[in-house]
């Protein structure tokens, strides 16, 4: 289908061009900065409240747009749409590793080809006790496993506190 290409190709471009934005330019490392320690951002001269306000802008667009390929790809528009997409997000991030843009990426691809690799083949595996309607389950049994088991997920580094 030309629709699910598109879709994907849009979704790859969005993707390089974030993480081209991060690691590239003078507003992603003050961004990556602020995120680290604000406080050492704002005595470097960074405007923290204007790297607050673009990531914060950035990370809007980009859900709009999610929202957009969404709709083009399932040819509906839900009020309530968002929230499932929100929990896969957060789901993407732990999985690669909160703070870890790459990381994060890799878990949403991860997330969604498990995802409709359980959609096609979760009937199968369970001798039709389950079905297709239930490949949602597998990004929060994804989640719980991550939590439990790599809480600073696949990418992510352990922090060790100071006292």
């Amino acid at each position: 289908k030309m629709n699910s290409i598109i879709v994907l190709a849009v979704a790859v471009l969005l993707m390089i061009g974030l993480d081209l934005f991060i690691n590239r330019t003078k507003w992603g490392v003050a961004m990556r900065a602020v995120a680290q320690d604000r406080e050492t951002a704002s005595l470097m001269s960074i405007n923290v409240s204007k790297v607050i306000a673009l990531t914060f802008f950035i990370g809007s667009a980009l859900g709009g747009g999610t929202g957009v390929l969404f709709a083009q790809q399932y040819g509906t528009i839900d009020p309530y749409i968002g929230f499932i997409l929100g929990l896969k997000a957060f789901t993407a991030a732990v999985l690669g590793g909160i703070g870890n843009v790459r990381g994060a990426m890799f878990g949403g691809l991860f997330i969604g080809v498990l995802e409709m690799f359980s959609a096609a083949n979760l009937g199968i595996i369970t001798g039709g006790n389950f079905g297709g309607e239930y490949k949602d389950v597998v990004a929060f049994v994804i989640l719980i496993t991550i939590l439990i088991f790599k809480p600073e997920g696949l990418f992510g580094r352990a922090v060790k506190e100071k006292v």
